[in-house]
């Protein structure tokens, strides 16, 4: 059945964006999408310096997500506790036209700006037995909310109503738990990522604090306290989170988060005590703890001792459910997107506390532009009316004039028909005459490719050339599977020439009737004596030059286009232009040794040809985590797998060494007031494993490179090529 309503809540954290879609449907709220988009980094790290450029990018994200159907639904979007202001006050029961005028002037009284600097609305809360009520007074000055809405304006956002995260949560809270006719009092503490609210719920009202503590003060505080570790904000997050820490870590951990600790306990008891002192007879002995702080393991247990109340963390909605594929991811996040469900409620209309803090004007221009369809009808309904009232020879003129105009498309269109139909009928028969040599044509050249590949294998391996009468060719490790066989051989003795890039570029000269293939090969190699290969006699060219070693190819090799450019040598990824000592005269050999040769194609565009490419054996061995634990090595090749090569306990870097690889069981640490914090080695405890590669590009390896240029001209006629296929 197709839903009567549907609303967003959308809450941009510090730490992420996090959003939900609700629909109702028969009297019943179905989650019909939800998005939990993290940041880059969390908003309060220190080390962010563009704050709302982060946001941009999240929102961003979002927004592409979901344009469709953000664009036409309603948005309801928070404000932080810490942006906004909640104040409480008791006034006498009053009619209506008094009741505005005293919560005008409560609120010039509470709020702790001029009136006319800030955006404010109210709620009344049911009157008690002496005939008191109560209203809430919240608040957020123009400047920031300013700010936000051109923040989110310019990310293709514009919320149909604001209003503060803590009455979203009393929104969410009041609805999922049912808590209209239980008049029990409980309490949830919300723990914020720079602040926190404790939100009190007693029949059908409630009571809001707001205190600057958070989760970002826990985190500041172990930053602080693992300095000389060099332990930064983001890593300083991780630790705090650490479900299952070593002992060394979490008695340190626990040191550092002490004071932090004390002032939320303090803060929380102190703000429970007000309210009770202002309700007589309530006794607050029960908490529902919300954030994800509140993971930090032994927290909620020292909130629950310290102030003699239960404390009982939130893990899932009651009411609230998604079935699907999508049901087990929303399970997981749902505690967080607690603010969010409640905003959404509110876009449905079946929240409590209807709150808007929304700019005035804003509100009215969209009130009016709601009602624009209904202007816009009226105006064409007095436009009919005007037209209604011309004369009936007036409408006449006007339709015999209408038709003429049609009439002389109708013939336009006729005559453009007729043309089409001709091209139709000539490009038909153009087909039926050359359609069978247009299918031929596409087997032109189709099997020159393969004697161009095998031509190029078979030139790079005479680069072994003849040294000292003995021929040098690639051992059999080298062309092996085996990267530990490859690494026993020094890498100044392999011999292995590799083919790194094949491109060709085809062209046809019209004077001299000349398909022609120009290629360009590029190739590495470790063994300095390789340079042997550019000898006339027994190398690479002076293979590719002799018309004896390919006489069944339908090509013939152009020998003045045979040269090698780029040689260089490469050490420490920096590429040096010397040529090494040993290499041949270029005026003999026939080999241009150069950084760069701007006139031939360039091996890496495949312009106009067909393009081969392959993987080199070290990127195919960094690629492949089996073969980098086969080999133990780190990164750069190193075989400790830790930060500095080696570990003091001989682990060799493996985060299972010498142990259980099970999750460990908790464990609860006592800290004495005068306890010292214990020096930890984090490159010990947690040491960072790299990458494994055949040849240290950033080390003192040295390899060179080059590229392999030649030209090719097709024989003719066609038919030697379909004959050269056929017997492949």
């Amino acid at each position: 059945m197709e839903p009567s309503k549907v609303a967003w809540g959308i809450e941009v954290g510090e730490f992420a964006l996090k959003a939900i879609r609700l629909a109702l449907v028969d009297n019943e709220i179905h989650v019909t999408d939800f998005a939990v988009i993290p940041h880059q980094k969390v908003l309060s790290d220190p080390s962010v310096s563009d704050r709302e450029g982060m946001i941009r990018v999240t929102l961003g994200a979002f927004v592409q997500a979901h344009a469709e159907q953000i664009a036409s639904e309603p948005i309801i979007m928070s404000l932080p506790g810490n942006v906004g202001f909640a104040r409480f006050a008791t006034i006498p029961a009053v009619d209506a036209k008094t009741l505005r005028s005293m919560i005008e002037y409560e609120a010039k009284q509470q709020i702790p700006f001029p009136i006319e600097e800030v955006e404010w609305d109210s709620h009344v809360l049911p009157a008690d037995e002496s005939g008191q009520c109560a209203i809430g007074i919240f608040a957020v000055t123009k400047e920031r909310l300013h700010e936000l809405l051109t923040l989110y304006a310019e990310c293709g956002l514009e919320p149909d109503v604001l209003t503060l995260s803590s009455v979203a949560v009393y929104n969410a809270l009041h609805y999922d738990l049912e808590l209209e006719d239980k008049p029990q009092p409980i309490s949830c503490i919300d723990i914020g990522t720079n602040s926190s609210d404790l939100v009190v719920i007693a029949g059908g009202k409630f009571w809001i604090r707001t205190f600057p503590v958070g989760g970002s003060q826990f985190t500041s505080a172990i930053a602080d306290a693992f300095a000389s570790q060099n332990v930064n904000y983001t890593r300083a997050e991780k630790i705090k989170l650490d479900r299952a820490p070593s002992e060394k870590v979490l008695r340190a951990r626990t040191m550092a988060m002490r004071r932090v600790t004390g002032q939320l306990v303090d803060e929380i008891g102190r703000s429970r005590e007000f309210y009770q002192s202002a309700n007589e007879g309530v006794d607050l002995k029960r908490a529902y703890g919300v954030g994800s702080t509140l993971k930090i393991s032994g927290l909620r247990t020292k909130i629950a001792s310290d102030l003699q109340m239960t404390v009982d963390r939130l893990e899932e909605f009651k009411r609230i459910q998604l079935s699907g594929p999508d049901a087990a991811d929303f399970a997981a996040h749902s505690i967080n997107l607690l603010t969010a469900l409640g905003l959404a409620i509110q876009g449905l209309g079946l929240a409590k506390v209807e709150l808007n803090l929304s700019p005035l004007s804003r509100v009215r221009r969209k009130i009016w532009k709601s009602k624009t369809p209904w202007f816009i009808a009226s105006a064409a309904v007095l436009l009919l009316c005007s037209v209604a009232m011309f004369t009936r020879g007036t409408l006449d003129y006007l339709q015999i004039e209408n038709l003429k105009e049609a009439g002389a498309n109708a013939s336009a269109l006729e005559k453009d028909g007729k043309i089409l139909v001709n091209d139709l009928i000539a490009v038909q028969q153009i087909n039926k005459k050359n359609g069978d040599k247009n299918v031929l044509d596409l087997f032109e050249n189709r099997g020159v490719w393969p004697y161009l590949i095998q031509d190029t294998y078979s030139a790079l391996s005479q680069g072994g050339g003849v040294l000292s009468d003995k021929k040098r060719s690639p051992q059999a490790a080298e062309i092996g599977n085996d990267p530990v066989e490859i690494l026993k051989i020094p890498l100044d003795e392999r011999n292995l020439i590799e083919l790194k890039d094949f491109s060709g570029q085809k062209s046809f000269n019209s004077e001299k009737n000349e398909q022609r293939i120009a290629l360009s090969v590029s190739f590495s190699f470790t063994n300095k004596d390789s340079f042997a290969f550019l000898k006339r006699d027994e190398g690479v060219l002076a293979w590719l030059k002799d018309p004896k070693n390919r006489p069944d190819a339908p090509y013939t090799i152009d020998e003045a286009s045979v040269l090698i450019t780029n040689m260089a040598e490469v050490q420490g990824g920096v590429r040096k232009e010397e040529t090494p000592t040993g290499q041949p005269n270029g005026s003999e050999s026939g080999v241009t040794m150069a950084s760069g040769d701007q006139s031939a194609p360039d091996p890496n565009s495949g312009g106009g040809g067909s393009v081969l490419k392959k993987k080199t054996r070290d990127q195919a061995l960094e690629d492949d985590p089996t073969t980098r634990n086969k080999l133990g090595l780190g990164a750069g090749g190193d075989p400790s797998g830790g930060v500095d090569g080696n570990t003091d306990d001989g682990s060799g870097g493996s985060p299972t060494s010498g142990g259980r690889t099970g999750p460990r069981r908790a464990k609860t640490i006592t800290v004495a007031s005068d306890e010292k914090l214990p020096a930890i080695d984090l490159a010990k405890d947690a040491p960072i494993p790299a990458a494994p590669t055949l040849i240290k590009e950033r080390g003192k390896d040295v390899r060179y490179e080059g590229i392999l240029r030649f030209t090719v001209v097709l024989k003719f006629p066609k038919a030697s090529l379909v004959a050269a296929e056929g017997s492949q």
